[in-house]
C-alpha cells in the first residue's frame, strides 16, 4: 500500500519480511525433507510439482492461490524465471 508521499506504510516491511523468512524457511525444510541440498529453482520446482508441499506453504504464508505462491516466488529472486529447469518443467505442462 502506497501512501500519499510515495512511502511504504511501515506495516510493509515487517510483512515483507516475515513472507522472506517463511519462504526461507520453508526451503531449509525442502532441503530436510529431500536430504540434499536444494537450489531456490528446485525448491520451486518442488513446490510446483508436489501439491501437498504447496498446501503446507500457502497455508503457513495464508494465501488462497497457487498464482500467489507463484508470485511470492517470483519477487523474491526473479531469476527463477531464467532456470533452464524451471523452463523445461514449465514446457512439459504445454504438451
Amino acid at each position: 500500500m502506497l501512501l500519499t508521499n510515495k512511502q511504504y506504510n511501515p506495516s510493509h516491511y515487517l510483512v515483507e519480511d516475515e513472507t522472506e523468512h517463511i519462504i526461507l524457511s520453508f526451503c531449509t525444510f525442502c532441503t530436510l525433507l529431500v536430504g540434499k541440498k536444494l537450489s531456490f529453482q528446485n525448491v520451486f520446482l518442488l513446490v510446483l510439482k508436489d501439491v501437498k508441499l504447496k498446501n503446507i506453504l500457502k497455508n503457513t504464508l495464508d494465501v488462497d492461490s497457487d498464482f500467489e505462491i507463484v508470485k511470492m516466488f517470483i519477487d523474491y529472486d526473479n531469476t527463477i524465471t531464467k532456470s533452464k529447469y524451471v523452463t523445461k518443467y514449465i514446457n512439459s505442462l504445454k504438451k
